[in-house]
């Protein structure tokens, strides 16, 4: 067993540093800088109130892994915030790489596949506004954790407390997690899966007891359903390639899944497998959803944008060679497009890299402080500034 476990730990490790450095190549300019949301006042919000923080909600629900992130980075000293706040996502984002690498592993014997999947994690949403911008968050690499354990084909599932337990945790960053339970919802719908069934009940009950704590908190809010008052449906007059792309390609290519799963068997195009049917049946209703509620916005292209990408290449391993020429052409320029799209419009933009990098800030600030440690500073960041007497500043220094 110690033969296999080393090999497979040294090859993991591997992987995580391959992810790592593809990710800290797509935020490199944005690192160490803070824009405008969440701003430092996210992270002051931990200091000054320490652990209660993690049950405050924000725009009507709770998000308690970004706050215990918060929290952390709040450990650091205060010209270190943004450098620490990017280092962690990072870590997070190439964490959540290596598991859905490993996931498509346990379902397909293809490397390659495996590491491409990996890949279009951390590489697509690397540098999006909702992830480096909102340098804490990480609620959509949590639900795409739960989409992916909770598709998962029978023979390849996880343990049903570790399934349960990373629905709980998603559940608790992002109200939208219930929509992950689609395959699930299906398989009870076609009889294939007993609601009697400990794990169906332990899994079940992970999604109810999440969702149930997020209403609760929502309750207490008095805020409505829609977080944001601004939305946008439709897709405006100069919206670039990035907009008509994600807004398009994606729900379409998980939609074709759908529908093909739907249709009788034909020989030059097989059907998709089921983990191919839930994995796309999941992100379409995911899209659905935050469109229906918000809008058009980046923030919610990410977990489709990848879904798309694994279940096109999912279905090219599995039936390349069973597929005829037309259809594998559109399958290689399917997966050419994702990564061309990737590198290209998800490069760290102005909004991102041209703040002032923080540990400049702080450093100027310290400067000022011990000529006279009764100003109060502003400290720029991109779109604003937060305002912060010499006291603090000189103690969390």
């Amino acid at each position: 067993m110690t033969k296999k476990v080393v090999p497979a730990a040294l090859y993991g490790s591997a992987l995580y540093v391959l992810f790592f450095a593809v990710g800290y190549g797509r935020i490199r300019h944005s690192f160490d800088r803070l824009p405008v949301d969440p701003g430092y006042e996210f992270f002051e919000d931990s200091f000054q109130n320490g652990l209660s923080v993690l049950v405050k909600t924000e725009g009507g629900y709770l998000d308690i892994p970004r706050r215990m992130i918060a929290e952390l980075v709040t450990v650091f000293p205060l010209r270190l915030t943004g450098s620490a706040g990017s280092f962690i996502w990072l870590l997070l984002v190439s964490a959540t790489a290596l598991f859905v690498s490993a996931m498509m592993k346990r379902v397909h014997r293809s490397n390659l596949l495996a590491i491409a999947c990996g890949t279009a994690v951390v590489i697509a949403p690397s540098a999006s506004e909702s992830q480096i911008g909102n340098q804490s968050v990480v609620k959509w690499f949590l639900i795409l954790i739960a989409i992916m354990v909770v598709s998962l084909p029978k023979e390849h599932q996880l343990s049903a407390r570790t399934t349960a337990f990373l629905v709980l945790l998603s559940s608790v960053s992002n109200p939208m997690t219930i929509l992950a339970a689609v395959p699930l919802g299906l398989t009870l719908l076609q009889r294939e899966l007993k609601l009697r069934d400990s794990r169906t009940i332990l899994i079940v009950g992970a999604f109810v007891v999440g969702f149930a704590i997020q209403v609760i908190s929502w309750r207490t809010t008095g805020v409505g359903i829609q977080k944001y008052e601004t939305r946008t449906y439709a897709l405006w007059p100069g919206a670039g390639a990035f907009w008509y792309y994600n807004f398009i390609i994606p729900p379409l290519t998980c939609a074709a899944f759908v529908v093909r799963a739907m249709l009788p068997n034909w020989s030059w195009c097989p059907k998709p497998s089921r983990f191919i049917l839930n994995l796309s049946l999941t992100g379409l209703v995911l899209f659905t959803a935050t469109y229906a509620l918000s809008g058009i916005a980046d923030r919610y292209f990410v977990v489709p944008q990848i879904l798309a990408f694994i279940v096109v290449a999912l279905y090219a391993a599995q039936h390349f060679e069973g597929t005829n020429f037309v259809l594998r052409v559109s399958l290689a320029i399917s997966i050419a497009i994702f990564f061309r799209a990737s590198v290209k419009w998800y490069d760290a933009g102005w909004f991102l890299a041209d703040g002032p990098k923080w540990s400049d800030q702080v450093d100027a600030a310290i400067a000022k402080c011990e000529v006279d440690s009764k100003l109060v500073i502003k400290l720029e960041q991109a779109f604003g500034t937060t305002d912060l007497p010499c006291s603090a500043i000189l103690s969390r220094s």
